[in-house]
């Protein structure tokens, strides 16, 4: 209860951290021969400061057995814990704040990752074709073409090379899979998913601007009879 010291998973230093509990509610249950318990605590990190809520739920069909230290057997209810915010389980890459430049884009990067977090899998994978059809818009890319002529298009102007066409084919027929039949990525598939956007956006919209600035920032190479002269 309040004031007591517990274990949680902040949404910033991770799980397993201790903090404090600042509020709880405690409801009970019963249903015939089933009857449970759900906990509602409001908690302050002791590292970070940061508040959150846990959710800790139980019930007596779900039981574990052991013996305690007199070698008596114990019934313990394990409690199922939920946060929120919720834990977040892919952050976005440090160089996403970059998009703020286009409020679209960066919009729909905001809701991709909180999508991801939430583990709606197939919002996600909807997500991430949408995001390659407005970064590609963004590269000049005509929006009204079809998946396909986009990726010819970028490919004629030397933003992907093969490889990366193939790659990127494969993300377009899981969004459309998402999106029009139901299907619903493992989270395996779904990073393989993000990290080839990820490796999309970085390239094209990224690393060149990165690229020329260090080309400014690096000295010309002098001529030998040049530096002699100096």
């Amino acid at each position: 209860m309040a004031g007591e010291k517990v274990k949680g998973h902040c949404p910033s230093c991770g799980a397993g951290r201790f903090a404090d509990v600042i509020a709880a509610h405690q409801e009970t249950w019963s249903g015939g021969y089933v009857d449970g318990c759900v906990r509602h605590s409001i908690l302050k990190c002791r590292g970070c400061e940061v508040v959150y809520v846990q959710r800790a739920e139980s019930h007596s069909e779900d039981q574990d057995h052991h013996r305690d230290e007199n070698g008596e057997w114990v019934t313990h209810y394990p409690e199922r814990m939920t946060y929120w915010p919720a834990p977040t389980k892919r952050a976005p890459p440090e160089w996403a704040h970059t998009f703020a430049i286009d409020p679209d884009l960066s919009r729909l990067i905001d809701e991709l990752y909180a999508a991801l977090n939430a583990d709606l899998r197939v919002l996600a994978a909807i997500g991430v074709r949408t995001i390659f059809d407005r970064a590609s818009e963004l590269l000049e890319i005509d929006p009204n073409q079809t998946f396909a002529e986009k990726l010819a298009s970028l490919e004629a102007k030397g933003s992907i090379g093969g490889a990366e066409h193939a790659s990127l084919s494969v993300l377009a027929d899981a969004g459309g899979a998402a999106a029009h039949r139901g299907w619903r990525p493992t989270p395996d598939q779904l990073g393989t998913l993000v990290s080839t956007l990820e490796g999309f956006l970085y390239r094209t919209m990224i690393l060149g601007d990165a690229l020329k600035e260090l080309k400014a920032a690096v000295p010309n190479r002098q001529s030998p009879r040049r530096a002699r002269a100096e």
